[in-house]
Order: C-alpha cells, then structure tokens, then sequence
C-alpha cells in the first residue's frame, strides 16, 4: 500500500496496528544517491568502514521506504504479509540535502514518481527536533488555555499593558479594519477575514480589536490556501462556543503535528517493537534511518552499536546470512534477486504466503524492483527460503541456534577479513602485518607481482589503480622478511599499517607525488598463486544496485 500525504492520517492507525500484530519485519530504502564505498580498503577493521561510510554518505536521504510484515500464525503457521511504501521528502527551508546524479537517473529509469515524491512525500524529523516542535505546540496551548480562563475575569483596567505603539504609516490601515469591522457588525454576514497582513499588522490588529471590540467580536488565526495568515473576525462567542472551539483548534493542532513528525512515527512504532527486522545488505538502510528519523550518527564506533542496540535490537542481513557456507553451495551469488531466484529451488522451500491486502498486493511475477516496497517483500521472501533450508521454526525465530549466529551482524561489502558490524559485542581482531602496499610501472601485469613476490609463497593481489596494489601473503610467517629481502627495483613498497598512517608516497613516471588516502580507489580483488594466469586484473567492478 502506498502511503503518502493523502492518507497519512488515515492509514496510521492501520500501520501501528500491523506493527503491533506482526511476527518480524523486512526493509528496504530508496536514496538520494549511494555512499562511495572506494575509500574502503579490503582490510579496514569493521570500525573503520563505519567512519568512512558515515563521512561519504552525510547529505544523502531515504526518499522512499518499504516496510514489509510479515506474521506467521501461532496455531496453523500459516504467513501472512502486509506492505507499506512510504514516499518520504523533507520539508522547510532548513532541510538540506544532497543529490547523487546516477542515483537520481537510475531511479528515474526503473519508473520512479518524483511528482509524488515532491507533492505528496511525507514530512519526518529526528527526536530531537520532535521534543521541540511538541513542547512549543503545548506552550501556545497552555498560553491560549489561561487566556480564555482570563478572559472571565478581566475587568477592563488593562487596556493599556503590553500595548505596542501604533506606527504613523500604520495608523490609515488600522483605522480601515476599524470600520470595516464596524460595517461587519452591522451586517448579516457570518464572518469577516481580514488578510495581506504582515506579523507585525496582525500584532496591531489583535490589540486593536481587544481594546475597541472586546466585548462585540471574537477573534481566531487561519491559515489560508496561499499559506498565508489571516484573521477571522467573528460575533462574539460565549464562553461554551470558544471552549469548543479552542477544543476542535487543538485536535487540529496535534493532528498537524502528527503530520509533521510523519514517518518518523512509523519508525517509532517499529522500534518499539522489540521484533527481528531484516534487510539485505541493510547498513545504509540502518544508518540512514537512525539519523534521519532518530538522531544524527555518532563518530563514536561504540556509541552507534548502543544506538543500534537501543532502537532496533533484533536485526538480520541476508546478505551475511549469504555467507554460511552451506548456503553458497546453493546461492551462488548474493545478489537480492540471484538470492531470489535460488531459493525458488530445491533444496529451499518459500512457504506459501498470504497477502493482507488483497487490493495492494506484490507478486513476484510482476517485479517491480528498485520500489522500496516490493524489495521488502522479495527481501522477506528470501530470508523465508533461507530459513526453509536450516527448518527454521518461523514461529519462534530468534531462538534458532544457526540463525542465532547471524543476528545482530551487518553485513560489509568489500572487506576481506571481518565483514560484518556485530551490534552487539566486539568483532574478531585480526592483523595486518603479512599485508603490503605496493606502487609499481603501469606496464606491470599481475604476473609481475606474483614474480616479485615469488620466494614468499600464495599471494592475494587487490588492483588499486594501474600502478599500485595491495599484496597479501597466504603464509603469514614471512611477513617479517618481506621488506628486508625484495627485490625493491622498480616499485615502492610499505606495510599496511605505514600505510594507514601517512600519505602514500607514489612514483608517477620520474615524479614523486603524494596521494591522500581518500583518493585511493580499489577497482578488483583477486586471489593467485605463482602460477597463476597473467591476466591484468584491472577491470572496475559494475556497481550492482540490486545489492
């Protein structure tokens, strides 16, 4: 079901009751453009990809997100699902954000509404602008609440407190409101707007009016369809008609603050869950739902698992579940849709699942890839067949021994020792001292690294660009002997750890130059030994957007 602006309001109930009703939840988000992950080097620890991929995708947002629940029944098991496609843009002139022009025409491509997105995308906030909003709303209502209590008593010998003198320029303008409301009174007319007034006018008005009119007309603030305020100038009310309409101001008043905080409730909801939600290859999926509907992401590692454990303390990816060995017999690629398509097959077994909304229901027939809502679906559907081949008891999920293993663990993409974010502990430590970085003539193929590195056994070459590489020995007992005994003709060479310390020191034909880190681009990873083909290895990878 897709949800925007038009039926918000309507259909929230209807979502925080299938949150509620639900057994877990799959995810997906839709950006306005992909953090750059080519900074991140095959052997940055876990803490290390946080920081960069928190720095590379700061200004980017979820423009639309699919929130899929699934609920399996406690006595037949049968599963049921109900999905919401959320189109979500920030509003007011504050809300900056950044655009990835491939992303955007990507999207474009793969039949994205931006009319809607702009019209009718839901307003959000994070915690912190929410407390705001909802303590200065209660504040006015307060404010309004004692006047209206005042007003009973007041006995006319206030007239001149906290009067705000009449500018000359503004005295002619003040005196045709005087007697257009006058005209008013002696009309038959219901009501009187007065308008193109700036803040300051109406301030004058108001006073105007309460010291001429007090007792003859009764006053309300409007909103016109320009977003313009007004004054809606009315007969006086009693006091039962302006307690009811004080009454029927603040439902309007918390509704539109409803509106204002929009998805953010959903989130909220969803958090206080307490219940497995999964995502396929869901780190920016995390990250950008935590900082855009909650609060902004620390640069404190630790800090972000407690966050993370705080918020949402029961996650899958089933990209890491992708891992098990047992599975990448079958799957041989972890692709969303490869995952998809290899479960569909024996020995994996989708159960039969039941849609909740028969009028908004997805089929995996007509794909819709790169809708945030139909990718939660598929997302769910294949975390149903990889359970299926573990015979998962989908009615008590989080106490499966195998699946406990990859609870709570974020998959990460283009690392090549841990290759997960475990929210809830430390991840393995491992070093890096049999790792080399190694610059050398761009006429150089990969069988020339394996050469020059051939009396210290199998070695792993990562291609950075097309005269430098990072070199791994397969046995780590020679890593002390490298630097001293090579060969150094023709290259430059430096452990890992050098490395990560201090700018890279290349050679660029007979000139030295220095390249940042940031700047350091790994294009392939592959694994030989010293018999290897001498293929170049060099070809960019194509960034997969179906993950």
């Amino acid at each position: 079901m897709e949800i925007t602006t038009k039926n918000f309001i309507e259909q929230l109930p209807t979502i925080r009751q299938t949150i509620r009703e639900a057994s877990f939840f799959a995810i997906d988000g839709e950006f306005t453009g992909l953090t750059s992950d080519r900074n991140v080097l095959p052997f940055d620890t876990p803490e290390e990809v946080y920081l960069k991929t928190i720095d590379n995708s700061a200004d980017f947002v979820i423009i639309q997100l699919g929130l899929c629940a699934f609920r399996v029944d406690p006595e037949s098991g049968q599963v049921s699902y109900k999905c919401f496609n959320f189109y979500c843009y920030p509003k007011g002139r504050m809300h900056i954000f950044s655009c990835q022009g491939e992303s955007m025409r990507f999207l474009a491509e793969n039949g994205f509404d931006f009319n809607k997105l702009f019209r009718e995308g839901l307003s959000y906030c994070g915690e912190a602008d929410e407390d705001r909003l909802r303590t200065e709303l209660k504040e006015r209502q307060d404010q309004r609440a004692a006047a209206l209590e005042a007003k009973e008593e007041e006995n006319g010998n206030n007239d001149s407190l906290n009067m705000v003198p009449v500018p000359p320029e503004e005295e002619k303008l003040m005196k045709e409101i005087s007697e257009r409301i006058e005209e008013f009174l002696k009309s038959e007319d219901k009501d009187y707007t007065i308008t193109n007034c700036n803040g300051f006018q109406r301030k004058l008005v108001y006073q105007m009016i309460d010291s001429q009119f007090r007792k003859t007309v009764s006053t309300s603030s409007v909103t016109l369809e320009n977003n313009h305020k007004a004054i809606l100038v009315e007969r006086k009310r009693t006091k039962e008609q302006e307690l009811k309409l004080e009454e029927e101001r603040v439902a309007q008043e918390n509704e539109d603050l409803e509106r204002m905080v929009g998805l953010s409730l959903v989130l909220q909801e969803l958090s206080r869950a307490r219940k497995l939600i999964i995502g396929h290859n869901m780190l920016l999926d995390l990250l950008f739902i935590i900082r855009q509907f909650f609060r902004p992401l620390p640069h404190c590692y630790q800090e972000f698992k407690k966050i993370v454990r705080e918020l949402f303390p029961l996650i899958l990816d089933t990209k890491y579940l992708c891992t098990n060995g047992e599975l990448k017999v079958h799957v041989y690629s972890s692709v969303l849709g490869h995952v998809f398509e290899a479960v569909n097959k024996a020995p994996f077994n989708i159960p039969e699942v039941t849609c909740g909304f028969e009028e908004h229901k997805y089929s995996p027939d007509d794909m819709k890839q790169h809708d945030a809502g139909y990718d939660a679906y598929l997302t769910g559907l294949c975390f149903l067949g990889l359970a299926s081949f573990f015979k998962v008891d989908l009615k008590d999920l989080t106490r499966d021994p195998i699946l406990k293993a990859y609870i709570n663990r974020i998959f990460l993409l283009r690392v090549s020792e841990i290759n997960y974010i475990y929210t809830h502990g430390k991840e393995p430590s491992f070093s890096r001292e049999h790792v080399f970085f190694v610059s050398f003539p761009e006429t150089w193929r990969q069988s020339d690294i394996v050469n020059r590195f051939r009396n210290y056994g199998q070695v792993y070459v990562n291609w950075v660009n097309s005269n430098s590489a990072f070199v791994t020995l397969h046995n780590r007992d020679y890593a002390s002997h490298v630097i001293k005994t090579i060969d150094k003709a023709s290259i430059t060479i430096c452990t890992l750890t050098q490395f990560k310390a201090k700018h890279w020191l290349g050679l660029k034909g007979d000139t030295i130059v220095i390249v940042p880190i940031e700047d350091i681009s790994i294009t392939t990873t592959t694994i030989i030994t010293s018999t290897a083909p001498t293929t170049k290895g060099k070809q960019k990878k194509k960034k997969n957007r179906h993950r």
